[in-house]
């Protein structure tokens, strides 16, 4: 009885992320990707970040998680994070927590007490989207206190329909309608010098900015691209300068 239930829910999930609507803007897909996995799954906090250059975007979707957690994340312990990008090396693209072995037990003990308890959460997972082997987004799924912690089942349970989610991702992506997008002067000095093939490090001496700044334009502009290597971000930009 169990199992047939457990294959419903993937069947309806899997109706559900095939049929989503890829004109919708960007956060409505994402928002609306995380609820079909609340219905279907009954994962009741999730974050949706992109994914660039090894780190994540500093404006995620979220379903049931504050904002003020995840300015707290980002400012002081994403990096405590096992499944923050920088921990990912060689781990599966669904990783449970406690499985992740390239981050120490005492930071992984630091971020659990210091940050996850302290916001009533206990457990965490991730699944990684691909494109040409290269990370361009994280599904993070929170538990909340009095909740059961993730296992392997949640881990397989995922995986029959992380493929689906990747390519429905991607396609949503390419067929993304065009915005009107508000490009600063400094972004446009960027892209030049991107355009040019410049690297990180030398796009920051021409601009007199860190290279740490570099990578937060670069994000808000993968952002509104809609893109994630840089060789599409110039390319994009270089089809929109033409148009």
């Amino acid at each position: 009885m169990c199992e047939h239930k457990e294959l419903k829910y993937l069947l309806e999930a899997t109706v559900q992320i095939s049929n989503m609507n890829m004109q919708q803007a960007s956060e409505d897909f994402k928002l609306n990707m995380l609820q079909v996995l609340s219905k279907c799954f009954q994962y009741e906090h999730t974050v949706f970040w992109e994914v660039a250059d090894g780190e994540l975007n500093e404006q995620p979707v979220c379903f049931n998680v504050g904002t003020c957690m995840i300015q707290n994340y980002l400012h002081e312990y994403k990096y405590y994070d096992p499944l923050h990008p920088v921990n990912m090396k060689n781990q599966p693209d669904i990783q449970l927590m406690q499985r992740n072995e390239v981050i120490s037990m005492k930071k992984r003990q630091h971020y659990v007490e210091r940050f996850l308890q302290l916001n009533d959460f206990i457990d965490e997972m991730g699944m990684y989207l691909y494109n040409q082997q290269k990370p361009i987004a994280v599904i993070g799924f929170l538990r909340k206190k009095g909740e059961i912690p993730f296992t392997e089942q949640d881990s397989q349970k995922l995986s029959y329909v992380k493929r689906m989610i990747e390519n429905v991702y991607l396609l949503h992506q390419y067929v993304q309608p065009g915005e009107s997008l508000q490009i600063t002067q400094r972004e446009k000095e960027l892209l030049m010098y991107l355009c040019k093939g410049f690297k990180n490090a030398e796009i920051a001496s021409y601009l007199y900015v860190s290279e740490n700044t570099v990578k937060k334009h670069l994000q808000n502009l993968y952002r509104k691209f809609q893109v994630t290597p840089r060789t599409q971000l110039a390319l994009k930009y270089a089809e929109s300068f033409r148009a």
